[in-house]
């Protein structure tokens, strides 16, 4: 192994981490602390695979905490607020039993509430690294605790994304260009943190079996309806006689799905982030799709990069015919995963834990806090105009 690995496997190895969300998130794994197995965290989760590379291949800690009054708590209102209303349900029920969500398939029977701690009652001195979805922790908590570094992600990346605010010292915008930090503030690091194979060895531990390596699954979003059907630019490749794999609703179904096809594809459709490929790759799953459509088109690697259904049946029968070099394509988009999606990102927590331990402790002064006021009401006033503006163009 190179002097580089090694040394990033003991750095991996030795930083102790917390994933958090408040007992009021939309998403991700419903499960107490006390829960160690990969497996049963990732089947747990209300929709996506999220960050569980943390769990998996670091032994990060999860928790849900219970919703805090403060306003740098409440920011969650301001992500997706249409759906405000529906939210605090989550504390009692699961997803599947509030209401509009009753078709939803989840791998859990309890609530988020059912698990929930309080978060003044943990000692986050004891993390090297504590991440929050949204903003999970109030400001009072953090700053308590000088030599652990506070990162939060905006569960839809969508606001808050430029500046680390509330007396967190970084924020996680989703992104995973390769950029390594040099200091706090904005940070590279994905929603999906995952693996090369992060993945297909949970499934695998599963299942115990190799993959069936076998036919096309569908991208989701390559149709907007019917996404029991085939959708009709996958016809002429079902018609060349591979078999279609259409998306699941329960995600163990789902990513047992794509771990048994040879390929993942996206043929028209809405654009994406890419969670859904990084997800495909780490489960050893070739994708192809167009660069274009895709927020992580990092991973689409030049060979993959192609639109339509005839250009897609033309690589699929070029790499059905050369398995040294489906092999070596997928060998490459799973390198390009792991340095991204992986290897950069938590290089980048290491080195702003350093940067936070060396300097002068955190302030949180009266205009840090006149100024994250000002931003949480800048947010109220911009969904107010939006939803005036909704209302506007559907009475034209």
């Amino acid at each position: 192994m190179p002097i580089f690995a090694k040394y990033l496997r003991f750095i991996m190895e030795n930083l102790k981490i917390a994933l958090l969300k408040q007992d009021i998130y939309q998403d991700l794994y419903v499960c107490p602390v006390s829960e160690k197995s990969a497996a049963n965290i990732l089947f747990s989760s209300m929709m996506r695979v999220g960050p569980i590379g943390l769990m998996s291949d670091l032994n990060a800690d999860f928790y849900i905490v219970k919703e805090e009054p403060a306003p740098e708590t409440q920011i969650y209102k301001k992500v997706i607020p249409h759906i405000v209303k529906m939210l605090p349900l989550l504390k009692t029920r699961p997803l599947n039993q509030v209401p509009g969500y009753e078709r939803w398939k989840v791998g859990t029977t309890h609530a988020n509430g059912d698990f929930a701690v309080d978060c003044h009652d943990v000692d986050w001195g004891q993390y090297d690294v504590v991440i929050s979805i949204n903003v999970s922790l109030p400001t009072d908590v953090v700053m308590k605790y000088p030599q652990t570094l506070f990162a939060y992600m905006i569960g839809e990346a969508n606001m808050a994304t430029k500046k680390a605010r509330f007396g967190y010292d970084i924020t996680l915008n989703q992104m995973a260009r390769g950029i390594v930090a040099d200091g706090l503030g904005e940070v590279d690091f994905p929603y999906t943190f995952v693996g090369a194979d992060t993945l297909e060895r949970i499934i695998r531990s599963v299942v115990q079996r190799p993959s069936k390596r076998n036919g096309v699954h569908v991208e989701v979003n390559s149709v907007a309806k019917n996404r029991d059907k085939v959708p009709p630019q996958f016809l002429p490749i079902q018609e060349a006689g591979y078999e279609i794999h259409l998306h699941q609703g329960l995600i163990s179904d789902n990513l047992t799905s794509i771990y048994d096809s040879k390929y993942f594809v996206k043929i028209g459709g809405r654009p994406i982030r890419g969670n859904s490929v990084a997800e495909a790759v780490s489960l050893g799953t070739l994708a192809i799709m167009n660069r274009s459509e895709v927020t992580h088109g990092e991973l689409i690697i030049d060979e993959c990069n192609v639109g339509s259904a005839e250009e897609v049946l033309t690589l699929l029968k070029r790499l059905d015919a050369d398995d040294e070099l489906y092999n070596r394509l997928l060998e490459k988009q799973r390198a390009v995963l792991q340095r991204l999606f992986f290897e950069a990102p938590i290089e980048s927590l290491r080195r702003c834990v350093e940067a936070k331990r060396k300097a002068a402790p955190k302030r949180y002064t009266p205009w840090n806090r006149m100024s994250d006021r000002l931003f949480l009401f800048y947010r109220d006033v911009y969904n107010f105009l939006k939803k005036v503006k909704r209302l506007v163009l559907s009475h034209k």
